[in-house]
Formats: C-alpha cells, structure tokens, sequence
C-alpha cells in the first residue's frame, strides 16, 4: 500500500526558473551558490510559443542543481531579450511577482565572504529577527536581472526540518517567495491545482527586516510555506501588511519574455490533471537533467508561471529517494 505522501500530486519542487539575460553571470552567481550545471538546450521559435506563449523568441535553457540532490534551478535565455525586468530594487515592496530565492547558510558570515569573494554584493543593511521558533539572520544580493538571493542562518538545530543540505557553504534553493496582496487566492490555487498545502506560516514585524526589504513603511508580515515539507524547495507567499492601494502589482509585467525569478519547476504524478485544473495544453518537450518530459505551463495569481512536469524517469528517481 502506498503511503498518502506518495498519492500527493507533487513529487517535488524542483526549484526556481529565471528569465535570464546573462547566463554566464548566472551561472557565476549560482555557481557560487553551490550549484553546478548539469545541461543545456536550445528552442525554436515555435517550440519556444508552444512552451511559454511568446511571439517570434526562440529559447536556450541551462539546469543547475545542487550536488546529490533533486534540486536546483534553470536559466531560460530568450531570444531576442526584452529590456523589461520584472522587479526592480527601487520599488521593493511590488506585489504579485515572484521576488526573492533563499538560501539556509550555516556560517552566515563564511557564505557571504565567499559569494561576494565572486563578484556579487549584498546589502549592508542585514535582518536580525526573533520569531516563535528562534532567532534568525538574513542577508539579500539584489543579482542581475532584479533576482534577489537571500542567505538565511541562526540556530543550527533551527534547520534540520528546514533544508535538506545543512553541512554546506549553502543550502539547495530553500524556498521561492513574493509578496501578494490576496495570500487567500494563491494559496486556493496551489491547494486546487496541485494539491499543496501550508506546511508552516509566521509573522514578522521586526525594524530591521523593513531596512533589509528597503521600504520606508512599517511592514506587518504574514507569510505561509506552501509545499511537500519543510525540509525541501517551497513557495513562500508573503503578504507585508501594506495599506491597499500602496504596492504595485507586476502580474502583467512578470511574463516571459521579461527578465528576472520568472517560475518554478514541479515534478508531478499527473500533469494531465493538472493541465485540466489550470485549464492550459501539455507540451512534450526536452528538458536538460529531466530528459523528455510532458510539461503544463501557466502563471498563478502570484504573478509566478508554475512549470509542472511529467516523465518516467522522473518517477524512477522519486520512488528510489
């Protein structure tokens, strides 16, 4: 008899996707980050429509995981680019696109010697925040393309539910966030389309926080962790607690081909019933380090495209982890 974990549609969430202008300064920048490529692959113009519902770009896209695990990222390199990006650091408080990827580091300071030892700058204003369960440090690095990388420590004892590798520089991609205005709508659709539910939620209303997010406003943080576990990649839907009418919604920028933390790949059981739940087509495709999969592309009302993939090999792996 199966357990009902492994009945759950999402296998897992592989990590991030970004809307890359720059590859080579990605793949710097992640390559810091621990991560290694493991394939790349060039798309046609309309392979590239099929996918992701542009007009007249081809595609190249490049995965990265982080060693011995199933996580990582992919870069998707449009071509031609568009200059639009979707955040941008002077308005940090934008809603309804996807903004920040953290990162558990064990030794805070060690990880952001290292990175910025690569050519990459954090802010000089850091988070020092208590919550319920701890106390925690933050640090951010606003990376080309307006992707924003978070590093994330405190506690060691804090961490071994909430990331798979803890005996590195950096952790896998912790989890994937962005504020929204409506967190009930979001987390209705993650729940309906891929059967995901909350799997913790906290406060926040720390000054040191506001600094780090760069908004002059008091925020009065709510945020809820929507995913298999803790202990992998999970979307981070944060709401700041902003007066309505203050934050500028980006979910018509936050389309491919703009530039920046586009998405997110999710290994499913079925994609045909999560094609049917989102109301999209399904595409075969080849994807490097996935092989070829049947993939059900649309965007959410977090502004975020949520990439659900299919393919043996990929059951293969889940049932052998």
């Amino acid at each position: 008899m199966q357990s009902a974990h492994s009945q759950a549609p999402v296998i897992a969430i592989h990590g991030p996707i970004v809307s890359s202008s720059d590859p080579a300064a990605h793949l710097a920048l992640f390559g810091a980050f621990g991560m290694e490529e493991v394939g790349r692959i060039d798309r046609s113009v309309a392979e590239t429509t099929a996918i992701w519902g542009t007009a007249g770009q081809g595609s190249s896209e490049i995965t990265l995981e982080t060693p011995d695990t199933p996580f990582g990222l992919r870069l998707v390199c449009f071509d031609p680019g568009q200059d639009v990006q979707i955040r941008n650091p002077d308005r940090p408080s934008d809603s309804e696109a996807l903004k920040v990827i953290d990162f558990y580091a064990p030794d805070l300071l060690a990880a952001l010697r290292s990175i910025e030892a690569a050519g990459f700058r954090f802010k000089e204003d850091m988070a020092d925040y208590e919550t319920p369960e701890g106390r925690f440090q933050e640090a951010h690095l606003w990376a080309p393309d307006g992707v924003v990388c978070a590093l994330i420590s405190g506690d060691p004892a804090l961490f071994e539910t909430l990331a798979t590798v803890r005996d590195r520089l950096v952790s896998e991609p912790q989890s994937i966030s962005g504020p929204v205005q409506d967190p009930e709508a979001t987390l209705a659709f993650l729940k309906n389309v891929f059967g995901l539910n909350v799997i913790h939620r906290y406060g926040l209303d720390d000054a040191s926080f506001d600094a780090l997010v760069g908004t002059s406003a008091a925020l009065k943080l709510r945020a809820w962790n929507v995913g298999v576990n803790t202990a992998e990649p999970y979307f981070g839907i944060i709401n700041y607690g902003l007066p309505l009418g203050t934050q500028t919604p980006l979910f018509k920028v936050a389309r491919p081909p703009a530039r920046g933390l586009l998405g997110a790949t999710l290994r499913v059981r079925d994609v045909a019933a999560v094609a049917r739940k989102a109301g999209v087509p399904i595409v075969a495709m080849a994807v490097p380090g996935f092989g070829t999969v049947q993939a059900a592309t649309f965007q959410g009302p977090n502004g975020a495209w949520f990439q659900a993939v299919q393919s043996g090999s990929l059951e293969a792996r889940a049932a052998a982890a």
